[in-house]
Formats: C-alpha cells, sequence, structure tokens
C-alpha cells in the first residue's frame, strides 16, 4: 500500500487517448482504474438518456452516478492510487457543449453538492484536433464493432467537440489543479511517456 495514495483523474472528449494512458498509468504504479459503473452506464444505454432525457433529470443522473463513483475512489484511497477514466467534468461537458443546460444554471445547481466529492489531487487534462480525434474514434468503431451515440456525435460535429473540450478545462478547474496535455502528434508510447514526465513530479510517483 502507498505511504500517501493519490487521486488523479484523466478527463478529454473522445479520441483523444484516455483509455490509452489510463492503462499503462495503472500499470505503472499500481493504480486501481475506475469508471462509471457498469450499473450506470447500463441504464444511461437502455433508458437513451443522451437522447431521449430533458435535462434536468438527465443532470440529476450524472450528479448521482457522480457521487457514487466519489464514494467507490474514497474507499480505495485506502488500499493504493486511483486513476479515474473521467469524472464531474465529463459529463457535464457533453450537456454544456450541447447546449442543453447553460453553465450557469449547472454550476447552480451542482453546488450543494461539490462539497462531498472525493476532489482529485490532479486532473490530466487530455485534448486533440477534431480530425485526429475522429480518426482514432473511427479506427476503435472498426475494431470493436461499436460506436457509441456521444462518439457518433464527437465525428458529425467539430464546433461541439471543441465547445466540450473548453467546458471540460472550466470544470475540471473548479475541482483541482489540472495540467493538459495535447496528443494531436502522439503516438502511445509518446502519449505514456508525456503523461509520465507531466504528472510524475506533481504527485511524487
Amino acid at each position: 500500500m502507498p505511504s500517501q495514495s493519490r487521486f488523479l483523474v484523466i478527463e478529454g472528449c473522445n479520441g483523444v487517448g484516455k483509455s490509452t494512458i489510463v492503462e499503462y498509468l495503472c500499470a505503472r504504479v499500481g493504480a486501481s482504474s475506475f469508471h462509471y459503473p457498469p450499473t450506470f452506464v447500463s441504464f444511461r444505454r437502455e433508458v437513451h438518456l443522451d437522447e431521449s432525457v430533458a435535462p434536468l433529470p438527465r443532470l440529476a443522473y450524472y450528479l448521482a452516478a457522480t457521487l457514487h463513483l466519489s464514494d467507490l475512489v474514497r474507499a480505495q484511497l485506502k488500499q493504493s492510487h486511483v486513476i479515474c477514466d473521467r469524472y464531474l467534468a465529463s459529463p457535464l461537458s457533453l450537456m454544456i457543449g450541447e447546449s442543453a443546460m447553460e453553465e450557469t444554471d449547472a454550476r447552480r445547481l451542482l453546488e450543494p453538492f461539490l462539497f462531498y466529492l472525493c476532489m482529485p489531487d490532479l486532473t490530466l487534462l487530455l485534448t486533440a484536433e477534431h480530425a485526429v480525434a475522429s480518426a482514432r474514434i473511427n479506427k476503435r468503431s472498426l475494431e470493436s464493432g461499436k460506436l457509441t451515440p456521444v462518439g457518433r456525435r464527437m465525428l458529425e460535429s467539430k464546433e461541439l467537440f471543441y465547445k466540450r473540450q473548453d467546458a471540460s478545462r472550466r470544470w475540471a478547474m473548479r475541482l483541482g489543479p489540472v495540467v493538459e496535455l495535447n496528443t494531436t502528434n502522439l503516438s502511445p508510447e509518446e502519449m505514456h511517456n508525456s503523461a509520465w514526465s507531466l504528472l510524475a513530479p506533481k504527485l511524487n510517483w
């Protein structure tokens, strides 16, 4: 067990390299990897949450999922470092990017709950050019045979992609310190090395 467990969040739009970096870092430092729990993800898919549910109940779902994820992270930090593949900034940035909700309204509604969240020691925000992220999304969908509704919207709308990227930055900064890595011109191995050089000094790894 580490002498002081660290909580790192990896944020960014689809196709920027989150999964690649999470997998590498978890293996390197022995961290536990967390994502939104499968039951929450299944519910989101089954009710077509991002397509058919009104903004306020949709926000309530995202908030509940994040508060639950926060509890899981808090418990695991007693045993190991934790790396989260997305946290509160991810769903909020999607809603804001789509103009499903005004950012000021989201901030007002969420403010009373922020005290409960397990706050990250650091967030790594991954960014990329839309064309490069789109190529990665297409490649992954061909390999897996799956393309999520959100992934499809990221492909279809350059404007949404960049609005979401900007909103992710703002919300990540509300939860603590943020470092950024542009992965546009990086191979997976270069992503690993660049992420490590940014994070290790700040997290004492």
